[in-house]
């Protein structure tokens, strides 16, 4: 009885609209999008909290009843979340919940011996995979680029209609495997991209660095450290990543290796 009674009061989520900040200061029951803007909650929420491109800010006297996630911006705020919280920032740190001091190096070193751990599987495991993601670096790096904006716009495009078209748990099941997908492009392009420079940085190594393994996990660990460096740094990494997602995009469009022998075998 009291549940129905509760559910009775809650006004329903409010529609999203682009570029428009979501506020929710009544309680509320569905779930709560915001597209290329900010939510900011001061009340109950009887559902998920879904920002894409901004930030979720949970004021004192929040409560959700479900997940936050912000697809490209950051959570935070005192406000309390029975669920998951989701951050996810595919260029790297997003809004203004970036840790400092001692945490920072932590979490910073941490993400280096992340991506050691990843480069070396996937060069090990799948070398051709990273072969073909290296090809179009040096071939038109210019058109790289601009596949790796072009890539993160139609991403981010997708993101915003899937939420605004199915919203609830749905929605964000769609939105969380559109994640997974840039995630997973964005790794091969940023191991892509360190084949590619360790194969460049080859002839003044030491022997002992020249093997395709060694040599692209030094190239992956010098970007790692570099994008540690404030402001030049995450501007230099950033760049990375747009360009490896460009990489990335670019070899699925390429014909497989496979298919290339077999065509000039058919064609002899």
């Amino acid at each position: 009885m009291i549940a129905l009674l509760l559910a009775g009061v809650l006004a329903g989520a409010p529609a999203p609209r682009l570029g428009a900040d979501v506020l929710v200061e009544v309680p509320t029951a569905g779930t709560v999008v915001s597209l290329a803007a900010q939510v900011r909650v001061s009340s109950v929420v009887d559902g998920d909290v879904v920002a894409v491109a901004g930030d979720v800010e949970l004021l004192p006297g929040a409560e959700v009843r479900g997940d936050v996630i912000a697809l490209g911006g950051a959570i935070e705020g005192p406000g309390v979340v029975s669920g998951r919280t989701v951050e996810f920032a595919p260029l790297g740190w997003a809004g203004s919940r970036a840790p400092s001091g001692s945490a920072a190096w932590g979490l910073a070193l941490l993400r280096v011996g992340g991506w050691l751990v990843l480069g070396s599987l996937l060069t090990l495991l799948a070398p051709g995979l990273v072969r073909r993601a290296a090809a179009p670096v040096g071939d038109r790096p210019w058109v790289t680029v601009t596949v790796g904006v072009l890539g993160l716009a139609v991403w981010l495009a997708v993101m915003v209609l899937l939420l605004a078209a199915a919203g609830g748990p749905i929605g964000i099941l769609l939105a969380l495997l559109g994640v997974a997908g840039l995630l997973a492009l964005k790794v091969v392009g940023i191991v892509g991209l360190s084949w590619w420079l360790g194969r460049r940085m080859a002839p003044v190594l030491p022997l002992s660095m020249r093997a395709e393994l060694p040599r692209t996990a030094l190239a992956l660990l010098l970007l790692a450290v570099i994008g540690m460096i404030p402001l030049v740094g995450a501007s230099l990494w950033a760049a990375a990543n747009v360009a490896g997602i460009g990489a990335a995009v670019r070899a699925m469009g390429s014909p497989h290796p496979v298919a290339l022998a077999l065509s000039r075998v058919l064609a002899r």
